[in-house]
């Protein structure tokens, strides 16, 4: 399962909301139960952080076009070039 930047920070924003809700109801009912299951999100919280995320996909224009050379010399032409330490 891969994941874009944009759904990761939202999910891992819903569960901080659900570890935090946790925390909430056991205050609110004085009771230290829910506490042993704020863990649960707080884990899957790095589990949703060390998922790989989604490729970019690859427009079908870029597929027909040759990838660009780079403009570097041959090295022919670096050999038979004279040096300008040999012009003076």
């Amino acid at each position: 399962m891969t994941l874009s930047p944009t759904s990761k920070l939202l999910f891992t924003l819903a569960l901080f909301a659900v570890a935090v809700a946790l925390v909430v109801v056991a205050s609110a009912v004085h009771e230290a139960a829910p506490l042993f299951f704020a863990w649960i999100p707080l884990l899957t919280v790095a589990w949703v952080l060390t998922r790989p995320e989604s490729a970019t996909r690859v427009s079908e224009t870029s597929l027909d076009e040759p990838p660009a050379e780079p403009d570097v010399p041959s090295t022919e032409a670096e050999r038979t070039a004279p040096s300008p330490e040999a012009q003076a």
